[in-house]
């Protein structure tokens, strides 16, 4: 059995190979982004699959071709970097392929870094297919085993990630630190794979002044004050009346990486403001129960007179929500990072916060005789009791005779942030009656 310290296994292939397909079908979720557009996926694309006590990684790369966008970028000169350091290839062609110049070229490059021995050759697209009748040309693409299987039928891939696992897994080790994820989201070009760049100390994201760069969410881990932290690097989302039927899915993976994580960075230009599509970013943020932080990138370009403007508007913007957190930065020259490790804790700190029931209870029975709600269509609501039935976030449950009104809801969790220190934070208040 190989217990590999590394069990990262990465997809190569051209572009429309199906590779997309095939990883989200191995890991029985779509974090990948499909479509029919050639070289749809932008970036090394990592998701952890877990069978039993085994995990591996399974990366999918950009299709590889003549595409001089793919070949101009930092990207580009990490390729031979991750074929090298993984631990299986899963060189993936679809069996109806007659591009045989690009193939030999992905050929050449697995041979050039001297890893054929750990090329597993993945025909895709064969639904209908009969392996007996194999084009004769593509035989040359086959190294020590071959799997035929459709990715889009779910043909064929148990069966390869069983030898996956088998071969390549590793143990999974007994872990009761959760690790919390933190999304970054953002505009388009607002800054935020140069932002998950500087967290990691690396290039591990594709940095370009192109809008719309980084499609596919990324997620590596980062350490702040010895804690793991999964942070996940997103598509910019840009206006809804956007029209490009992929951009559109993309940002629908930025705006779903905010139900699975606790903490927000909303990255925005400071040189073009705030304005209402980062209000947006930041009310899905907490709409979700997520912990919008947000980072006013770039802010070495403004003048001290711009500096004064911006900090106005996030008075007038942030009016409702003036508990959030704001860090000024420049990702680029990574000024002002060293705020990062103090504000997530602080965060992190809130988060986790549990408050004792009775506490609870005799804070808020003074204040419902203090500054008791106004009737809601004529009944005045009693509380019965409270309490925090939950963390990460903060929730809580209030048991009343009848509803309150929506403004009283909003005094309870101003009083909450006040009294028991959930300064900064999103928090869930149920109240039920």
């Amino acid at each position: 059995m190989n217990e590999n310290k590394n069990n990262e296994v990465i997809l190569i292939g051209l572009p429309n190979s199906g590779k997309s397909t095939l990883i989200n079908t191995l890991s029985k979720n779509k974090t990948s982004i499909v479509g029919s557009k050639p070289n749809t996926t932008r970036d090394k694309v990592s998701k952890k699959i877990n069978v039993k006590d085994k995990e591996i990684v399974i990366s999918d790369l950009p299709g590889l071709d003549d595409n001089p966008d793919l070949l101009n970028n930092e990207f580009q000169s990490n390729v031979k970097k991750f074929l090298i350091e993984a631990c299986k290839i899963l060189f993936v062609i679809d069996i109806n392929s007659k591009n045989f110049e690009g193939l030999d070229k992905i050929n050449q490059l697995i041979q050039e870094i001297n890893a054929e021995d750990k090329v597993l050759t993945v025909f895709n697209k064969c639904e209908n297919f009969n392996n007996y009748e194999l084009d004769k040309r593509l035989f040359k693409y086959i190294y020590d085993k071959e799997f035929y299987v459709s990715g889009y039928h779910n043909i064929g891939t148990d069966e390869l990630l069983e030898f996956l696992i088998k071969y390549s897994g590793t143990k999974l080790q007994n872990n009761t630190d959760r690790k919390i994820s933190i999304s970054i989201i953002g505009k388009p070009n607002s800054g935020k794979s140069t932002l998950f760049n500087s967290l990691l100390k690396n290039e591990r994201s594709i940095v370009s002044d192109i809008p719309g760069t980084t499609r596919d969410s990324l997620i590596e881990q980062v350490i702040f004050n010895d804690k793991i932290y999964n942070v996940i690097d997103t598509a910019g989302v840009p206006r809804k009346k956007q029209k490009d039927q992929i951009d559109r899915y993309a940002s629908n993976l930025s705006i779903y990486s905010l139900e699975t994580s606790l903490i927000a960075f909303v990255v925005v230009d400071s040189t073009q403001g705030i304005n209402f599509e980062d209000m947006r970013l930041i009310n899905e943020s907490i709409n979700n129960y997520c912990t919008p932080i947000l980072i006013l990138n770039k802010w070495d370009l403004l003048n001290e007179e711009d500096k004064l403007n911006i900090n106005s508007s996030l008075n007038s913007h942030l009016k409702k929500f003036n508990w959030i957190k704001v860090i000024r930065i420049s990702a680029l020259t990574k000024k002002g990072l060293e705020k990062f490790s103090k504000t997530i804790n602080e965060v992190y700190l809130q988060l986790d916060l549990r408050i004792d029931t009775s506490d609870l209870n005799l804070f808020f029975r003074e204040l419902w005789v203090s500054s008791p709600p106004h009737p809601f269509r004529g009944r005045r609501a009693k509380l019965k009791y409270v309490t925090q039935y939950d963390t990460n976030p903060p929730s809580f449950s209030f048991n009343l005779s009848s509803r309150i009104p929506k403004n009283y809801e909003a005094f309870i969790e101003n009083k909450i942030r006040k009294e028991f220190k959930f300064s900064n934070v999103s928090m869930l208040l149920k109240f039920k009656n």
